[in-house]
């Protein structure tokens, strides 16, 4: 989402995650969203999403009463967010280079999205563009996969999927510890226009949508790694976005070394214990002008 030959790449997976992974994601990310920022930000806060996607934060964001900005670097990913917040004001750009007025009193950056950000050094003027950004006292808040987290979860198997009527996906994580970095593969299947009906096809979409209870997840998965082999005819296609496992204590150095004081870590809960079983709330704030 953030350098202009990688745009084209997040808008193909745009109109999958608007309605796949966006709304799941959103709602994920209000209860922390509430308790590590919002807490502390007056009811008529100004607001940016950082790395917005679809919207669907910013969304939930502008329901509480909050005027929010959203800016990502997929076209595609803003053209569904301007449907999903129409209320909302949206700004398509780098996240390196993002150059937004000193009016913001919160910065959120949900979903891992830092991840995308492949090197340090880029990662460093993030955080600037992100501190000009933001009001004395203003607050900053993301959320990133870290190096222990990877290599525990990341083993190249499927982690999230669905079949639906006319299509399936599913999404595959993979790190290499020695370099700190990964990628996740999108798989997605699309029915083909059918001219005939099939009683195959019927019985077939019949046990998809029986497999796709949350309680059935595990035979899902099973399925989805051989949806290929049952479903030859559906057309295929895979999108590979690469990440960076960036080290905790260097993003901390990288805040600080910004001008960002109170840099704090913390779980999904907001416990202080981040292991490998979560990811990291880097929650911090600019200070006041002495």
């Amino acid at each position: 989402m953030f350098t202009e030959d990688r745009y084209t790449e997040y808008d193909t997976w745009a109109w999958l995650y608007n309605q796949t992974m966006g709304p799941e994601y959103g709602k994920n990310q209000a209860k922390p969203v509430e308790t590590l920022l919002l807490s502390h930000l007056g009811s008529e806060a100004k607001l940016l999403d950082l790395c917005c996607g679809t919207g669907h934060l910013t969304q939930q964001l502008i329901e509480k009463g909050y005027q929010v900005t959203g800016f990502d670097g997929s076209e595609k990913m803003l053209n569904y967010a301007k449907q999903n917040a129409p209320n909302g004001e949206f700004v398509l750009g780098d996240a390196r280079k993002l150059d937004l007025p000193q009016e913001f009193d919160g910065v959120v950056s949900s979903s891992a999205s830092l991840n995308h950000i492949l090197s340090l050094e880029d990662l460093h003027k993030v955080f600037e563009n992100v501190y000009t950004a933001l009001r004395e006292n203003g607050l900053f808040l993301f959320d990133i996969n870290h190096p222990e987290q990877m290599k525990k979860w990341w083993q190249g198997k499927i982690v999230e999927g669905e079949i639906k009527n006319r299509y399936a996906w599913m999404l595959v994580p993979s790190y290499n510890g020695e370099e700190n970095s990964g990628d996740f593969t999108i798989t997605l299947f699309q029915e083909p226009n059918r001219k005939n009906f099939s009683v195959l096809s019927l019985i077939k979409k019949t046990l998809y949508k029986l497999l796709s209870w949350n309680r059935l997840i595990g035979f899902r998965v099973r399925l989805l790694a051989n949806f290929a082999e049952w479903e030859k005819d559906w057309l295929r296609s895979q999108m590979v976005y690469k990440v960076k496992g960036h080290n905790l204590e260097s993003i901390k150095s990288t805040l600080e070394s910004v001008g960002f004081i109170d840099v704090n870590v913390k779980t999904i809960d907001g416990n202080q214990n981040v292991d490998s079983n979560h990811s990291a709330y880097f929650i911090c704030r600019k200070p006041e002008k002495k």
